[in-house]
């Protein structure tokens, strides 16, 4: 038997615990204010849906000045001119550019570019974050979806509309990705799961309320308009938002962390006794046992790491696929866009609260592989059960059911995974690879067309296997946030070793 290595496991989550308390006052305003801009990212990625409903169209003007009208939903190829029936809206960008017949593609392509967006900005915030620090990267990123938000309604041909779109992608992702890490840093190890699971909660409000901008602004560019005004409140991040002290200290800021965690003490009736002395204990030993060249991309594919990235970035591209198919499966039971978009929001939000107390009691890596496996059950049931209304409607349910709690364990799972160092661009592959399974969504779905039964295989299918990548990776249920890539091999060497005893 080979000789077990000596290893103390990492207890500086404790001494940040112990500083500022694992949650207290200070997280709660950080949480709750951070948390806020998840609102905006439900609007930004929901918006497509009453951008571009259903209508109906016919050509009105063959151009040879006759009298004669075309067939609703029929494309002529002398066609002139066509008309538009979009109620219960005034106008869609379908009528305002006439993306029907041989333009169709591009109303798809339109929400096709607002996720490329959100896919290359996980990236590019992910790089920010990390290398210049979480409040630096997270101003830009707020600042940049209010303005884009505000050019995003007054575009003067379809193609500004679709950069527009694009750039307002690349905003949201950052805001998306950023609010995330802060807030798994901010607290401690016995609140990482709530706050980690409640974070989601105002993603699920922004669902839920989108319809009342639709309803009440019946034309497009008044409701992206309308959905442009309240992110204005972000504005107040520039005052009250500080920087993540853990990030600090890993870059060997002491000072300015220092005061961070010497006010967050006394907000929360702590002691601010031996701050510094205890974060300067810290960052050297961070820097002992990390490499003085900055951190990057490169190294998330490193010895310790290579495992964790790909596993991860598979199931993420899974869970991509897979949330995006549940979703439009639900939503497609109803004929009333309003009450749809609502509902499928409130099926959610118990998956949501339930997820607290699942990866409490259970774990990460349980839940996962669980209720990935279940979630893909009920899609291939779906393929061979009676096509009766309240039958497929419960097999969807409990299925976005599984795959909301599985998206949502993902989020703290893969917080947990990667070290202070990498994390945000760790979080940033996560999800890109989920922007390229949402990508992949729609043309799943289209194979509907030519072959009936392959979406629900497909779809049924990946979850099953996501399942299984789940089972290479480690439990990190009640472990601290490693801050170096060392901490991560050390952590896998401990736990081989226990493995071999």
């Amino acid at each position: 038997m080979p000789e077990k290595v000596q290893f103390t496991p990492n207890k500086k989550e404790d001494a940040f615990a112990t500083l500022i308390g694992h949650f207290g006052k200070w997280q709660f305003l950080v949480i709750v204010t951070v948390s806020l801009v998840k609102l905006s990212s439900a609007w930004v990625q929901m918006a497509i849906i009453f951008l571009t409903p259903n209508l109906v169209f016919w050509c009105k003007d063959f151009g040879d000045n006759s009298s004669r009208v075309g067939k609703n939903m029929t494309c002529y190829a002398d066609c002139a001119e066509y008309g538009y029936d979009s109620a219960p809206f005034e106008n869609t960008i379908i009528t305002q550019w006439g993306l029907v017949c041989e333009r169709t593609w591009m109303a798809s392509f339109a929400q096709m570019v607002l996720q490329l967006g959100v896919l290359l900005g996980s990236v590019m915030f992910g790089f920010l974050s990390d290398r210049y620090g979480r409040k630096n990267a997270f101003l830009a990123a707020i600042t940049s979806v209010i303005a884009v938000g505000f050019a995003v309604p007054f575009p003067s041909n379809y193609i500004a509309f679709a950069f527009l779109r694009f750039l307002l992608g690349v905003a949201a992702s950052g805001t998306m990705v950023i609010s995330f890490v802060i807030i798994m840093e901010t607290v401690g190890i016995k609140y990482r799961e709530i706050c980690g699971c409640l974070f989601q909660i105002p993603f699920i409000m922004g669902h839920i309320t989108i319809p009342i901008f639709a309803y009440y602004y019946r034309s497009w560019n008044t409701y992206s308009l309308a959905m442009a005004v309240p992110p204005l409140i972000y504005l107040g991040y520039f005052f009250v938002l500080s920087e993540s002290p853990r990030w600090l200290v890993s870059v060997g800021k002491v000072e300015q962390a220092s005061k961070i965690v010497s006010r967050a003490a006394e907000m929360n009736g702590l002691p601010a006794e031996n701050v510094r002395e205890t974060l300067k204990k810290m960052s050297e030993e961070i820097k002992e046992k990390s490499s003085a060249v900055k951190p990057n991309y490169s190294d998330l594919f490193k010895a310790g790491l290579l495992m964790k990235t790909v596993s991860s970035c598979t199931i993420w591209t899974i869970i991509g696929l897979t949330y995006f198919g549940f979703n439009q499966y639900i939503s497609q039971t109803s004929k009333d866009p309003f009450i749809t978009v609502a509902t499928v929001g409130l099926i959610q939000a118990p998956a949501v609260f339930a997820s607290v107390l699942l990866l409490k009691i259970f774990g990460r890596k349980t839940v996962c592989v669980t209720f990935f496996a279940l979630g893909g059950l009920c899609v291939l049931a779906l393929g061979v059960v009676p096509k009766i209304f309240w039958i497929t409607l419960t097999l969807g349910c409990i299925g976005g059911s599984c795959v909301t709690i599985v998206c949502t364990s993902l989020h703290i799972y893969s917080s947990e995974l990667f070290p202070t160092v990498v994390r945000n661009m760790g979080m940033g592959a996560c999800s890109t690879s989920m922007r390229v399974g949402s990508m992949l969504a729609p043309f799943v779905s289209d194979l509907s067309k030519t072959v009936p039964w392959m979406p629900t295989v497909i779809v049924g299918l990946a979850p099953l296997f996501g399942a299984l990548v789940c089972l290479l990776l480690p439990e990190t249920k009640g472990l601290a946030l490693p801050d170096s890539i060392e901490e991560v091999k050390n952590h896998d060497l401990e736990r081989l070793n226990e493995a071999e005893l």
